[in-house]
């Protein structure tokens, strides 16, 4: 009797390890129930107007009145940037933005800053800037939802393409959207230019050159934004205008700064011969490359043609290994660059 008393039921000890499992359980979901209520009040503000940006950061207000960087919140919506202490508050409407200049900073506080953003805007017919600092990841990101945000909406003139070589083309000016990605900028409701249902894209690695010119369209000056950019057989030029001067600085910058990340990366890139070489002949053979037996076109084994495909990989030269081992902006920029004087 003792011994039968003394001896454990394996379903009840069950029972009680199910019974202590949907506790943690349960008490894991109420936490995470609890933040994304906590979560989903960070991103409205008073007035309703959802949050896109929320972080903290050393920043320089425009105004604060001092150049001592101020630690706080950086939050924007569709509407506005807002930069906040526990003492203070900058508000900044986003149609007042001029200027968005990654890593230009006023030398009165360049001391305090590694990678940064500036921010030009008007306030009572008066100009101002503010600085916000961090690492680059975070001024990349930020940067990029900014540029996005000052021009959402906008619809731009297009003339595509404008050139092919240098030969000047007849084509219409065409009113179209307007999309900022890290690697290109999408112009919806050109689908008509383009193979299948995509809206035409600039690449930004293919781009080879860009300028700033005066036209007059509609009967009134306006600048124009030309982007000379390689397709996979010719190079062409892109024409993009808006009426507002306001908005062409800040696309301009856009283009500027995002090209100068591609080129900075791309630089620090060391690949042997071998491998350019393979990564060239995956551009030259396009979208046929899966079908393309490219170790006998390049005249290389097997063995060593993989090697060579896991080094372009590693160094985010084509998004995968595996066929059809498309280029990334990246190994477009590097192949535009170095071999510009090759007649596509």
């Amino acid at each position: 009797m003792s011994d039968s008393s003394s001896t454990s039921n394996p379903d009840a000890d069950a029972d009680t390890e199910t019974t202590e499992g949907e506790r943690k359980q349960q008490a894991a979901t109420e936490a995470a129930r609890g933040e994304d209520e906590a979560r989903r009040r960070l991103t409205r503000t008073k007035s309703g107007e959802s949050i896109v940006v929320d972080f903290v950061a050393n920043f320089v207000a425009g105004g604060s009145g001092t150049f001592d960087p101020l630690k706080g919140r950086v939050l924007m919506s569709e509407q506005r940037l807002i930069l906040a202490t526990s003492d203070s508050k900058t508000v900044v409407p986003l149609t007042s933005i001029f200027d968005v200049a990654v890593g230009q900073v006023p030398p009165e506080v360049e001391q305090f800053f590694d990678h940064t953003v500036m921010v030009g805007y008007v306030v009572n017919g008066v100009q101002r800037t503010t600085v916000v600092g961090g690492d680059r990841e975070t001024i990349e990101k930020f940067s990029l939802i900014l540029y996005r945000a000052t021009l959402h909406g906008s619809t731009v003139a297009l003339k595509h393409p404008a050139k092919i070589g240098g030969r000047f083309q007849e084509e219409s000016i065409r009113e179209v959207g307007l999309h900022l990605d890290t690697d290109c900028v999408a112009f919806p409701g050109t689908e008509e230019l383009t193979i299948g249902d995509g809206v035409f894209e600039i690449d930004l690695g293919s781009v080879v050159f860009f300028e700033v010119l005066e036209r007059t369209i509609e009967d009134e000056p306006r600048l124009v934004l030309s982007v000379q950019h390689v397709t996979q057989t010719q190079t062409v030029t892109t024409e993009v205008s808006m009426s507002s001067r306001r908005k062409m600085n800040i696309l301009g910058r856009y283009l500027r700064q995002m090209y100068h990340y591609l080129a900075s990366d791309v630089r620090d890139i060391d690949l042997s011969d071998d491998a350019l070489e393979v990564l060239v002949g995956l551009y030259s053979a396009g979208t046929a490359a899966s079908g393309v037996d490219l170790a006998a076109l390049l005249d290389v084994d097997e063995s060593v043609l993989d090697d060579h495909l896991e080094t372009l990989d590693d160094n985010g030269l084509i998004e995968s290994i595996d066929p059809p081992h498309e280029l990334t902006p990246q190994a477009q920029f590097l192949i535009n660059e170095r071999f510009e004087d090759i007649n596509f």
